[in-house]
């Protein structure tokens, strides 16, 4: 799992580091280069990519998803309630 340094386990809950990447043609999860980029469509503007990063988020792992960090940051910490690294990674085809 070391490849893979944006998961973090903590209790029953998986922490998720994620580079943001605002104002792109699509929502998406991407793996590239030992980091997790997700790409959305809103501009980082009065919480508008934050709100889509929550949704996309609760949409793909399917379960209460919460930003723990980096509310004005474009890197931010996710923590996806019982939710095990593996599964992140299984959803994410890893």
């Amino acid at each position: 799992m070391q490849r893979f340094n944006w998961l973090k386990v903590d209790d029953e809950d998986t922490l998720v580091t994620v580079n943001v990447k605002t104002l792109r043609n699509e929502d998406q999860f991407i793996i590239d280069s030992g980091k997790l980029i997700v790409t959305v469509k809103e501009p980082p503007i009065k919480g508008k990519a934050n709100k889509k990063l929550l949704k996309i988020f609760r949409k793909k792992f399917r379960t209460e998803v919460t930003l723990e960090s980096g509310q004005l940051s474009s890197t931010k910490v996710f923590r996806l309630r019982n939710t095990s690294s593996k599964q992140i990674l299984e959803i994410l085809g890893e």
